[in-house]
């Protein structure tokens, strides 16, 4: 072998490597979140503080078929909503005035055998919220939810208080700030505009566990809240969407 073959191997398995790592990553480093408005919710993948939103045909149609809405009402039990793929989100019609809206999308185990690493199962969840107002019961293994004070949320994970989760807010201008969860599992924020914003959350659970039939070594959760504040400050409008490469 020439000594340029000997050059070529060790880049060419680093760029497979890194094509590798790149495939995996990508997919867990968007989110999922959730729109309201006039009784159309609309359930977007991408990201919300870069007006980024995939589209269909493209990486929308990586999930498992259209998730199932699940909508409720204060004091009554979840009722399923059924939706359609849309070009750049799953689209639903809600009917009267909900509390709450939550979806959790099946994504693909996703392989990481490249990198002798056992299949990561990413869950991505969205819910959305009519108040700050009213404190919501968390229903998702990994959740965010207003606790009924001004600011103040919740992160639980397997219905137990979550310690240092760090957690994001995107004010309506996609403008971020993270601060991270105290022991009880809550933050707080301060959000002077008006305008929808979307807070997000991750975790990571290294026990190995199954999902949709397939063994995987490592679950990674990422949860989004989504809620519109009407009184404030105007906000500027969110930066203009990435350029199509």
């Amino acid at each position: 072998m020439s000594s340029t073959q000997h050059l070529k191997t060790p880049l060419l398995a680093t760029l497979i490597a890194c094509a590798s790592i790149a495939a995996v990553t990508s997919a867990n480093a968007h989110q999922v979140w959730l729109e309201n408005t006039g009784g159309q919710a609309r359930l977007h993948f991408g990201e919300f503080n870069e007006n980024l939103r995939e589209t269909s045909p493209g990486r929308l149609d990586q999930f498992k078929g259209v998730p199932t809405l699940e909508q409720q009402r204060t004091g009554a039990t979840a009722q399923p909503v059924q939706g359609q793929l849309g070009k750049d989100a799953f689209s639903y019609t809600v009917a009267g005035t909900p509390q709450t809206l939550f979806v959790a999308p099946t994504y693909p185990l996703i392989d990481r055998s490249k990198r002798n690493l056992p299949a990561m199962y990413w869950q991505p969840s969205a819910r959305w919220v009519a108040s700050l107002a009213q404190p919501v019961a968390p229903t998702a293994p990994l959740d965010l939810v207003p606790t009924g004070k001004p600011g103040e949320f919740k992160v639980v994970y397997k219905g137990a208080p979550l310690p240092k989760a760090k957690v994001q807010l995107a004010a309506p201008s996609g403008w971020t700030r993270e601060t991270e969860a105290g022991e009880d599992g809550t933050v707080t924020f301060v959000t002077p505009w008006k305008g929808q914003y979307v807070a997000e959350v991750k975790h990571s659970d290294k026990t190995p566990g199954e999902a949709q039939g397939e063994k995987y070594g490592e679950a990674s959760y990422v949860t989004t809240l989504t809620f519109v504040l009407a009184d404030g400050m105007a906000s500027p409008a969110l930066p203009e969407p990435p350029k199509a490469h």
